[in-house]
């Protein structure tokens, strides 16, 4: 346990620095997400794409080091780029009603550079993940925007939903999330009128509230679908 702690908190003194102690660009968001063994039922991506006419589609490999921490979660983008969230707090429970709620967490994010050791840990195996993710993008004015929203603008909040096929060493799980971004005051209120707007837009007849094994974050739930052993799909 003491290691666990021990790389936590080292994480936690490296934030916004590069190996030089210099800042980079961190940005923060706050997100709530769902994750469930088994494949995307079609059900959810017809209604979230509306049968495939709404909604943005990406196709990836990403890879992730299991540091066996919730709080941390360091992968390479497409097996490329090296990126790092640490979750700064789990705040409160979020009510969307049809059966969903969650603990809000509060992330941020960054790109530390190939020469921040502290989140390659050399003991820590990688794992390979497949994703083909479906994302709609909101403001908080009731408008959906087609281009990808840009994350690192801190002027104004939106909110990112997706829903996503996620594989994870041959086992098919799925997920919903909500992501919202931009300066701390606006992201709760961003997040909330995002999902408000995508049920006027996308009327939403599924009861979610027995279809998800558990609330939480990529780290953890990769965490526990390796530890359970979960028969791979064929």
């Amino acid at each position: 346990m003491g290691g666990a702690e021990d790389r936590s908190r080292t994480a936690w003194s490296g934030i916004g620095t590069d190996p030089d102690g210099d800042l980079v660009h961190v940005f923060h968001t706050s997100e709530v997400r769902w994750f469930a063994v088994g494949p995307l039922p079609l059900a959810v991506q017809d209604w979230f794409t509306s049968g495939g006419t709404v909604g943005r589609v990406e196709d990836r490999h990403d890879t992730y080091q299991l540091h066996g921490l919730n709080e941390i979660g360091a992968k390479r983008r497409d097996r490329g780029t090296l990126e790092v969230k640490v979750r700064r707090t789990l705040g409160d429970t979020v009510v969307l009603g049809h059966g969903l709620e969650g603990r809000l967490e509060e992330w941020s994010k960054w790109d530390p550079g190939e020469g921040v050791g502290i989140w390659q840990s050399p003991d820590a195996p990688w794992i390979d993940v497949r994703k083909v993710v479906f994302t709609r993008s909101f403001m908080p004015t009731d408008q959906e925007i087609i281009l990808p929203a840009n994350h690192r603008v801190r002027l104004f909040a939106g909110c990112d939903i997706e829903v996503a096929a996620v594989t994870v060493d041959g086992i098919e799980t799925w997920t919903l999330a909500l992501e919202a971004f931009g300066p701390d005051t606006g992201r709760l209120r961003a997040l909330m009128s995002a999902w408000g707007t995508l049920l006027a837009r996308s009327p939403l007849s599924i009861d979610f509230g027995s279809s998800f094994d558990r609330a939480c974050g990529y780290p953890e739930w990769l965490d526990f679908v390796i530890s359970q052993g979960f028969e791979t799909k064929s």
